[in-house]
């Protein structure tokens, strides 16, 4: 099940330091494949938005999976934006198309605090169980270990990780 569903917004939660993205060392220990890449909000890594406005995140899969959307804030606070999302190969942008509400296409706005925001793009090749992991105030290790926990039922996994700005 998908926490955006079809409610009018998702609001993000903004303001933690972008770390660095996955590195190798994490991709050797956790058997990652290369299977998501050009993960990135629509005005680029880095981008700078202002608060209330809109954020799309883009990305292309080389084969077909399930993908889960997780944000994490400067005091460790993580969102899950999209679990479980099962989608073809190709280029895909969250939120979908086809989520919509009684306005029209959903978005993700931005919202206090202001700051740099980090954000992860999980792939599994089935999905993932583990609905408990993703939850609270998390250090960066711990974050890390809830990747690994929930990528560990599958026998193809990828992530990916970018960041954003909000910014006044």
């Amino acid at each position: 099940m998908r926490f955006l569903g079809f409610s009018l917004v998702v609001l993000l939660l903004v303001g933690c330091a972008p770390q660095p993205g996955i590195g190798e060392k994490e991709r050797r220990e956790w058997g990652l494949q290369p299977i998501i890449s050009g993960f990135a909000p629509d005005r680029g890594e880095g981008g700078k938005y202002k608060l209330r406005e809109r954020v799309f995140f883009s990305f292309t899969l080389s084969q077909p999976g399930y993908v889960t959307l997780v944000t994490m804030d400067s005091d460790g606070t993580t969102v899950v934006l999209e679990r479980n999302v099962q989608l073809p190969a190709g280029r895909h942008t969250f939120p979908l198309a086809t989520d919509r509400n009684a306005q029209g296409q959903a978005a993700y706005l931005v919202v206090p605090p202001l700051g740099p925001s980090r954000f992860r793009l999980l792939y599994t090749d089935v999905p993932a169980t583990n609905r408990e992991l993703f939850r609270g105030k998390l250090s960066n290790d711990e974050f890390n270990r809830h990747t690994q926990a929930y990528l560990s039922a599958a026998t193809v996994r990828d992530v990916a990780e970018t960041w954003m700005e909000a910014v006044q």
